[in-house]
Parts: structure tokens; C-alpha cells; sequence
């Protein structure tokens, strides 16, 4: 007996491991059922990049895809399209804490100035895109804006600069190209490529700043900080405010 398999790969920064839709039949593959779930991969999710594969084995079932090629040993499948795009989904929100992993692998900052990247980040996405990067509100704290989720979690550090490494790899290909998860979450996210583009260009040009340049540069007199700040309040810096002042400085 002949099986045929259709399988769609992808690395979930959620789950911590790739995660495939598996379909399998004893018959031809059935275009109808691969094209339904593309289409409704792409409704829930938009434009999502897999690695797709064809092959067949003596059964339908999924062990005898793992035994024929390794490759495919460690990959979590379902045959549900709806479980397989809650993969995707959970895949695609980005936190500010998974911006700020990202940041650290590409800059080690103090927690001043990680603070300030973010920012930065944010408010570069959300005047190109009209999107919120991530939904974590950003407050006004005395030395600038801050996103209290990171704030608490690396507070610990105090003025020193944060040691942080990804030692986790996500491989993306069969070439054996690694990625850190906070890139892959990055990508895989809704506007993937587009914030990516956002992160890089604010690193590029703020990177090598100094922290109190970039205090000084976020305290300017009419600037979202400036106009909300009041002391030992926190209060929020809104999209409004950041949209009205970082449009107008372009």
C-alpha cells in the first residue's frame, strides 16, 4: 500500500518548536483540501511563510513520515486546520517583551536605554503603519517613556548593562539556518517584515546613542513625554500623542 503526504512546516515561538498541518490519504492528494487550508490559514492570519513538503510512505499514518526522514522527528502536527491556525495566531502577537529580547540580542543596553529603543521602536511602527507594534501601554516615567511588563522584568539590572542571550536556535531550513526566537517571533508576527524593518532602521540610528542623549531627546519641550508627564503618575503616553508629534518631526 501507497500513502501520500501534504505537510506544512513552520517554527512556533509560542509552542518552542516547529509545528505542522499534516494532510494524508491513500488516494492523489486532493488539491481542494491543500487550497482550503491556504485560504483559511490566510483569512485568520494573512501571508504566513512555509516550508511544504510531498512525499509518501506505506501509511497514512504520521510515524511512518518520521521514520522514512528524521527531519521531520521533532515536529508537533496536527491534521485540524483551526488547531493549526491557533498556532499561527498565537504566533503573530507580538509582546513588548519579545521587541525587547529581540533589541538585546542586537544591542546590549542598560535598562535606561532599552527602555528608550523601545520607544522608539513603537513609535516608528505606529506612524508608518497606523498599528500598534505591541499592546502593552507605554507610561510616562520621570526619565522618560517606559513599558512597565519590561520594566519589571529587568529592573533587576539597575544601571548596568543587561546580560541577556537567546542560547535557543530555531532551524528554518533544511540548509540548517538558525534564527534566536525573538526573531522568529518577530517575523512570524502579523506585520512581520514591516516591523522588522521598523526595529532595524530605529537600531540603526539610535543604536550606538548614548542613554541620557536619548533621555534628552525624549524629554523635548512639546513631545508626547513632555506633554503628559507628571511626576510619580505614570501616565499613559497615548497612540494620539505619538502619532500627532513623531508625523510632524518627520
Amino acid at each position: 500500500m501507497s500513502a501520500f503526504h501534504f505537510i506544512a512546516i513552520m517554527s512556533s515561538y509560542h509552542q518552542g518548536m516547529r509545528v505542522g498541518w499534516h494532510y494524508s490519504t491513500e488516494d492523489k492528494l486532493d488539491k481542494e483540501i491543500i487550497n482550503h487550508f491556504f485560504a483559511k490559514v490566510k483569512k485568520a492570519c494573512g501571508e504566513v511563510h512555509f516550508g511544504l513538503h510531498k512525499l509518501s510512505t506505506s501509511s497514512t499514518a504520521w510515524e511512518s513520515v518520521t521514520e522514512k526522514d528524521e527531519f521531520f522527528a521533532d515536529v508537533a502536527v496536527t491534521d485540524d486546520v483551526d488547531t493549526f491556525v491557533n498556532y499561527v495566531a498565537n504566533d503573530q502577537t507580538l509582546s513588548a517583551n519579545d521587541v525587547a529580547k529581540f533589541i538585546l540580542t542586537v544591542f546590549p543596553s542598560s535598562h535606561l536605554k532599552l527602555q528608550k529603543l523601545l520607544y522608539y521602536c513603537y513609535s516608528e511602527f505606529l506612524t508608518r503603519t497606523g498599528e500598534k507594534l505591541f499592546h502593552e501601554p507605554i507610561v510616562a516615567y520621570k526619565y522618560g517613556p517606559v513599558v512597565e511588563s519590561v520594566f519589571k522584568k529587568f529592573k533587576i539590572h539597575g544601571s548596568s548593562i543587561i546580560d541577556y542571550k537567546e542560547d535557543e536556535k530555531f532551524i528554518i531550513d533544511t540548509k540548517d539556518t538558525a534564527a534566536t526566537p525573538s526573531f522568529i517571533k518577530i517575523a512570524n508576527s502579523e506585520h512581520g517584515a514591516t516591523a522588522l524593518k521598523c526595529i532595524v532602521d530605529v537600531l540603526v540610528e539610535y543604536g550606538e546613542a548614548d542613554p541620557f542623549d536619548l533621555v534628552d531627546k525624549t524629554h523635548q519641550e512639546g513631545g508626547p513625554w513632555h506633554r503628559i508627564y507628571k511626576p510619580g503618575q505614570n501616565c499613559e503616553i497615548t497612540d494620539t500623542l505619538i502619532t500627532q508629534y513623531h508625523d510632524y518631526a518627520r
